[in-house]
């Protein structure tokens, strides 16, 4: 068994080696006083929203690379950000226990919602924006009413910290990952648990839903990407993704290819969803990276670094036709 399992390793080192050599990173979003935490694209793929150790978040305007506006507000980290469907307004989550509301077109703070007892460290935006859920490390995941801002639910069930949350398309169901090692499904309609699916061997660091909702891939400390079908609500298999632990992961958004973010390697990662085979890895930042977005067009993906920086990578070159 010893060496089965030290082949397997021999053949994942030498696939990671064969990867295709990748450009450097396009462009460098350079703003953040401190490592960036979170990072999301806009609907029209025009805007980024940023958020660091610096307690603040950044707009930025992708096609020009250039900081639009600074929001400052929160007494601690910024750990999550979010748009809001209509582009204009945003949310962030940070290590104060906060999330905040904002007018991204003024720099306005229109709201805070308060009622986690901890970190909070992802959100998730229902289909349409009228709720979202946030992930946090008191733990638990709760649900908010973004008109009023009141609590509509909090979904308890984890038992250890609450590291992401992810919307399916349809907005039935919601999936919430873990350091419990967990990957939990909720009904969106009642709140009732539908699921705790089971695999990893560490922590649950990210989670990601197919566009067409019916997979759900999470990431781990244990190095491994993995599959979850959720109508069936089965394990659908993984993979060794990268070198050290992973930190995020996200769909492209046609569903045909899955980027992983790695916090040991450094690394972003592409790979086909549907052979697990790997597209390409892109080198460049110098400390682990910690959150990756994608821009509706899926021609870039954008991984967030504890090295304060923002990369931005040409993905067309390495997507099958």
């Amino acid at each position: 068994m010893h060496c089965v399992a030290s082949g397997y390793i021999a053949t994942v080192i030498l696939l990671l080696a064969l990867l295709p050599t990748t450009a450097p990173a396009r462009a460098d979003l350079i703003g953040h006083g401190a490592m960036v935490n979170a990072v999301a694209v806009s609907p029209d793929g025009t805007r980024a929203l940023t958020g660091g150790w610096d307690y603040s978040a950044i707009l930025w305007d992708l096609p020009a690379g250039k900081e639009l506006r600074v929001l400052q507000g929160h007494d601690g980290g910024v750990n999550a950000v979010a748009f809001l469907p209509d582009g204009r307004r945003g949310l962030t989550g940070s290590r104060d226990a906060a999330i905040k509301l904002w007018d991204l077109e003024t720099g306005a703070e229109l709201r805070t919602f308060a009622g986690h007892a901890g970190n909070v460290v992802s959100l998730a935006v229902e289909p349409g924006g009228r709720r979202f859920a946030s992930a946090s490390w008191d733990p638990s995941v709760k649900v908010w009413d973004v008109a009023t801002g009141a609590l509509v639910v909090t979904l308890n069930g984890h038992t250890a910290n609450v590291n992401g949350v992810a919307f399916t398309p349809d907005g039935t169901r919601l999936v919430s990952v873990g350091y419990d090692f967990q990957i939990r499904v909720w009904d969106t309609a009642d709140w009732r648990e539908l699921a705790v699916l089971e695999g990893h061997e560490g922590s649950v660091n990210g989670v990601a839903v197919a566009p067409d909702g019916r997979t759900a891939a999470t990431v781990s400390s244990d190095e491994t990407v993995r599959l979850w079908d959720l109508t069936d609500l089965k394990p659908l298999g993984g993979w060794h993704g990268h070198e050290g632990f992973i930190t995020s992961v996200a769909y492209t958004p046609d569903g045909r290819a899955l980027l992983t973010g790695g916090g040991g390697d450094r690394t972003v990662r592409l790979w086909d969803a549907a052979t697990h085979k790997p597209l390409a890895a892109f080198q460049g930042h110098e400390k682990p990276v910690w959150a990756l977005a994608c821009t509706p067009d899926g021609g870039t993906a954008l991984s967030a670094g504890y090295d304060a920086v923002v990369k931005l990578w040409d993905l067309a070159p390495h997507r099958r036709p």
